[in-house]
């Protein structure tokens, strides 16, 4: 009988190699550099992506912001019904079926360009620990891969 390959991975291999791995370590640590800087705002980085999608373009559905933003709907649902209920989203019919599109209202769009602030300083900082130009080269390459990996599922 043929040797199986996964008979000959090491722990420690699966650890050096593992996507899912490496990209959840990075991930955790920039969110909290991230939430770092926009704690004085009252916002999390989920919230400010949120904010910053609807304001750069106004979703038509839920749906169509998951998938700009690559999360789970019910979890997206649960955090806009959060930024609703604090009077920073609203959300209103679009004519298209039963679909419910979103803005930022008047205090949501006052919040966001304070966080904005906050923002920039928490990307400053990222920039400086690892190269502007090496970012913009990875966040490239980022994009390509979540491409890939989105028709994959």
């Amino acid at each position: 009988m043929g040797q199986d390959k996964t008979d000959t991975l090491a722990p420690l291999e699966v650890g050096r190699h593992c996507a899912a791995l490496h990209s959840r370590v990075l991930s955790r640590l920039v969110t909290r550099l991230y939430n770092n800087k926009l704690a004085a705002t009252g916002l999390r980085i989920t919230q400010f992506s949120i904010l910053n999608a609807i304001k750069a373009q106004p979703p038509e559905s839920i749906f169509q912001l998951s998938e700009w933003l690559g999360m789970e709907r019910t979890s997206l649902q649960r955090t806009v019904d959060k930024l609703i209920e604090k009077g920073l989203v609203e959300s209103e019919p679009t004519g298209n079926k039963r679909s419910l599109g979103l803005s930022l209202t008047t205090e949501g769009e006052a919040l966001y360009q304070r966080a904005l602030i906050h923002w920039q300083e928490a990307q400053d900082v990222f920039e400086s620990l690892v190269g502007k130009e090496e970012w913009d080269n990875m966040a490239s390459q980022l994009h390509r891969f979540s491409s890939r990996v989105k028709q994959e599922l």
